[in-house]
């Protein structure tokens, strides 16, 4: 099956039906997550308004997994995130999310083994973890008060020094 480089358009209507274009059929949640893991490109429209709803359907899609039994995301992650919106670095959070799921997909092998799943689940807590601390370390200092410049120098070497060690982890145990 080829995937095409032009985003499918899905429409969702007041019914909260999903109709997708290409096909002129109505799909499910579901489907959308096969879309997703197919990697096809798609965005999600309001039917009456034409807004791009994509972003909220796919945290519904997440919503959907994490209540059926397929929870991935820790409660502690989730609440340090919730922390994050509305903060002046909201952005830069989104942004670092994003460039650390990027790395994280392209630099781990398929997992053949359930062993290394488990491992896998646990590699991925710590490094979720690690990225956490980040955060709220920062919104700490930035609570405190203590915002300097030699704060934050010493705060960003300190990081530095535990991805490579936690690259240098990762790699012995390849």
């Amino acid at each position: 099956m080829s995937v095409s480089s032009a985003p499918v358009v899905i429409k969702k209507y007041a019914n909260r039906r999903l109709y997708d274009t290409e096909l002129s059929a109505y799909i499910t949640l579901e489907n959308l997550m096969d879309m997703v893991k197919q990697d096809r490109a798609f965005v999600i429209l309001d039917a009456r308004t034409g807004d791009d709803i994509t972003r909220g359907v796919l945290a519904q899609v997440m919503l959907e997994e994490e209540t059926r039994g397929r929870a991935m995301l820790p409660v502690a992650f989730l609440r340090q995130l919730i922390r994050c919106y509305g903060e002046s670095r909201q952005g830069e959070v989104s942004d670092y999310l994003e460039r650390m799921m990027a790395e994280f997909m392209d630099s781990q092998p398929p997992a053949a083994t359930t062993g290394g799943l488990e491992a896998l689940g646990r590699e991925n807590a710590a490094v979720v973890r690690q990225a956490m601390s980040l955060f709220t370390s920062l919104y700490a200092v930035e609570r405190a008060g203590n915002r300097t410049v030699e704060n934050l120098l010493q705060e960003i070497m300190d990081l530095r020094q535990q991805v490579e060690d936690l690259r240098a982890g990762r790699d012995t145990a390849s």
